[in-house]
């Protein structure tokens, strides 16, 4: 039962972060080429790109935030369970149990914290400074990602509950 509900919570939640992961490729893309783009404009016309550090600053954003629901839904985070390992296995799987719950509160207090801060900078229209691109949808990006990822990590609850029931 609970393994089920694991495996409906990753369907679920991998469609956005599939598309969030998506846009980071997207991103990863245009800063290469733009970059390329800027140093031969500079070298050859001695004419960068206007703007340009703004788009690759943007770029980052996305290139960073995109895929770490992705990243945490298919478990290839960083993780240093040296420590973890050696416990018995019971209170391993307790740990396991309380780590991601710990964890996707954590995730859901900063996602709400920066969409409190996206909306502030929407209010006061704080935006890049060359292009004027205004930074509120970043910080919404941002904190949809964030809280993506807080779901990823809530899926390893029932996974635990599940292997602690012996569920197959």
């Amino acid at each position: 039962m609970f393994t089920r509900a694991a495996k409906y919570m990753t369907k679920v939640i991998s469609y956005p972060g599939n598309l969030m992961a998506g846009a980071a490729m997207v991103a990863m893309v245009f800063v290469m080429l733009a970059v390329s783009a800027d140093v031969f404009m500079r070298y050859v016309f001695n004419s960068p790109i206007y703007g340009i550090w703004d788009l690759c600053t943007i770029a980052f954003v996305i290139i960073i935030w995109g895929p770490m629901a992705m990243t945490a839904l298919k478990g290839s985070h960083i993780a240093l369970t040296f420590l973890l390992d050696r416990f018995p296995r019971l209170p391993r799987l307790g740990l396991q149990l309380i780590i991601p719950l710990v964890t996707s509160g954590m995730l859901g207090l900063v996602s709400w914290r920066i969409l409190i801060y996206a909306i502030q900078m929407g209010e006061t229209q704080v935006n890049s400074p060359t292009l004027r691109i205004p930074y509120a949808p970043i910080g919404y990006f941002v904190a949809l990602a964030c809280a993506l990822m807080a779901l990823a990590f809530l899926v390893r609850f029932p996974e635990a509950v599940g292997k602690i029931r012996k569920e197959q």
